[in-house]
């Protein structure tokens, strides 16, 4: 199932999850978040801001489990 990960799986803070609302953004903001060092950090907080500008258009991904009851499904019909 290709389910929208919730804000509590993402395993970053609250805040920054929703501001990086697409998977790639934080699968990056993992792999930044991980690395050592002042220029890492730097590196960090320059990718969250610019992520955040990105990201405002998109739809914020479901907080929990349900969907929002508008029939989409998505799934195959079978």
């Amino acid at each position: 199932m290709n389910e929208t990960p919730r804000l509590s799986d993402t395993g970053m803070p609250p805040s920054v999850a929703f501001w990086i609302r697409t998977p790639c953004g934080r699968a990056k903001y993992q792999e930044l978040a991980g690395r050592p060092g002042l220029l890492a950090r730097f590196r960090l907080g320059w990718f969250v801001l610019i992520a955040a500008l990105r990201d405002l258009g998109q739809p914020l991904p479901q907080s929990e489990g349900g969907g929002g009851g508008n029939g989409g499904g998505g799934g195959p019909a079978g």
